[in-house]
């Protein structure tokens, strides 16, 4: 999925990356085309499928898609890519069909359970379900941006291009892993059904050993280079010291949006080293345990030590206020786990509503960072002060060329700040008892954060093609004469450190400049200075990944 160097940071070090990408020879690596065949036990193709492609990066010839098939095409129509080819359709028709009668029988027996022994079936297995579905809708942007020629890979560093796997290999991935957790839930399902409760009690623990064998197992198996090279961003991510390539960044935002399943997963581990495996209720691994609140707290955590390391690297100021947005998550996981250990008369007339307002303030930052900051639309800037009053609710400024139609964004921003305000069933564990409603507000968290994507993808692929036209079209566009305001949109107080409400901090066309950056490690031996642009409303070292 996102991958990363040790040796290579932008934002750490972006004379390095810049000055490679000046290089008369420097390329935007893409990956090849590949065949229909799994390539899930080849290490030598492994190495080389990140070079030797076009810049289109279109060409596909293996689908490795499963029962998702139809939706996944649904979407690709709606935005604006090539349907389907017909090849290798028995092999998605074969895995369609395997996945659904494994999801069939998984609910048919799990129908069949007792509240507790459905309880025990939730703990070892819902924590994937939000997980898989990343991992899915990730393949499918992968897909997208093939079918329509955006060149999201030079987002990353040249190195860590290399080890970008195709929509075809990730969605041989989905497959095998999809099946893989499904048929351990089946088989624990069914024994549990029929009383053969100590066979059950084995499967979860080999579920969770096998899928940590797959990621660190050293041999050609599974796209070798590419899965190690993701445990290893996960441990940079885990281990925020370093220098913060984009890799890092999109990694430690995505576990941002699995925190629930991240401490479901501690939540199992600890059943079932401490055990018995089918008794689910112990005090050590409860929702009043403090592992709990420390496991939703970490990736929010992992993101706000990033933001600080940026805001030292680079002296990014709006850096300082996205670590801002990160902390406002930790209030409301304090006051969740709060619930434990008061009355519940004081929970209700006291905690209760400050969790509320906690988690309103949470979701309200985070809304407004993603529309102004991620998204580069500028909306709130329009409602100060400064701002023209012709309507009550100004509409947003876009781009005059965009990749996607306007609707498109517009019906962004509404689901959005839907999506938004049910943060509180993610963040808080005293909410964890919804089974059903807490795993869809987990996959709903997850299809949100994928459509998130598009629009940053976007944006951060505009900032390198205005600082590398040479590069050729890295985003095309629909030819769609979107909404544009005129001096409406302009500057409404803020400087050059960031504020929002610059103009052309709506993703409209940037004014920049050039200005000399030396950070990190300084510029390399016998190698010019960085120069960096900075547009109106941000320091443009974001171009490559400082607005993250």
């Amino acid at each position: 999925m996102f991958h990363t160097s040790a040796s290579s940071s932008v934002l750490h070090n972006p004379s390095e990356h810049f000055t490679s990408l000046n290089s008369p020879s420097a390329t935007v690596r893409a990956r090849p085309t590949t065949s229909g065949g799994d390539g899930m036990s080849g290490g030598g193709a492994d190495k080389h499928h990140g070079t030797g492609h076009s810049p289109g990066g279109a060409g596909m010839s293996g689908i490795g898609m499963s029962g998702a098939g139809s939706g996944a095409e649904g979407l690709l129509t709606a935005l604006g890519a090539a349907p389907l080819p017909g090849r290798d359709m028995l092999r998605r028709a074969v895995w369609a069909l395997l996945q659904g009668l494994l999801l069939a029988a998984n609910l048919r027996y799990l129908g069949l359970l007792t509240k507790l022994q459905q309880d025990a079936y939730f703990l070892y297995y819902q924590p994937f379900m939000p997980m898989l579905a990343m991992l899915w809708l990730w393949a499918l942007a992968v897909r997208i941006f093939e079918r329509r020629r955006i060149r999201y890979e030079a987002c990353f560093s040249p190195e860590d291009q290399r080890y970008l796997l195709h929509s075809t290999q990730l969605f041989q991935i989905c497959n095998l892993l999809t099946a893989l957790c499904l048929s351990s839930g089946l088989a624990f399902g069914y024994l549990v059904a029929y009383g053969q409760h100590e066979l059950a009690a084995l499967h979860p623990p080999l579920l969770y050993c096998a899928l940590l064998v797959l990621l660190l197992f050293p041999g050609s198996l599974l796209f070798r280079e590419s899965r190690l090279f993701f445990g290893q961003t996960l441990w940079r991510v885990a281990t925020p010291i370093r220098g913060v390539t984009w890799s890092d960044f999109l990694l430690a935002d995505v576990l941002t949006s699995l925190a629930k399943a991240l401490s479901d997963t501690e939540r199992a581990v600890c059943h079932l080293m401490i055990g018995p495996v089918m008794r689910p209720h112990l005090e050590a691994c409860s929702d009043g345990s403090l592992i709990i609140p420390l496991g939703l707290a970490a990736p929010y955590a992992w993101r706000l030590v990033q933001c600080i390391r940026v805001y030292m690297d680079t002296g990014a100021r709006p850096q300082l206020f996205n670590a801002l947005k990160y902390s406002t998550a930790f209030p409301v996981i304090l006051l969740s786990a709060i619930k434990y250990h008061v009355d519940q008369s004081d929970w209700r007339g006291f905690w209760k509503p400050l969790w509320l307002a906690a988690a309103l303030l949470n979701s309200a930052y985070s809304y407004y960072w993603d529309v102004e900051r991620d998204w580069e639309i500028s909306w709130f800037s329009q409602m100060g002060p400064g701002a023209s009053q012709r309507r009550l609710v100004p509409a947003p400024v876009l781009r005059g060329q965009l990749l996607y139609r306007r609707p498109f964004y517009l019906y962004l921003m509404a689901s959005n700040l839907a999506l938004r305000l049910s943060w509180a069933y993610k963040l808080s564990p005293h909410l964890r008892d919804h089974h059903v409603v807490v795993s869809l507000v987990a996959l709903a968290e997850a299809f949100r954060h994928a459509r998130w994507l598009f629009v940053r993808i976007e944006v951060e692929l505009r900032k390198i093609q205005a600082y590398r036209p040479d590069l050729g079209v890295l985003v095309p566009t629909v030819g769609y004469a979107a909404h544009a305001h005129s001096s409406e949109a302009a500057d409404s107080g803020s400087d050059d450190e960031g504020a929002v409400g610059a103009s052309g901090s709506g993703m409209g066309a940037p004014k920049a400049r050039a200005l000399p950056v030396s950070v990190g490690a300084g510029p390399l031996p016998g190698r010019p200075r960085a120069v960096v642009k900075q547009l109106s409303g941000g320091t443009e070292l974001e171009m490559l990944g400082g607005r993250h």
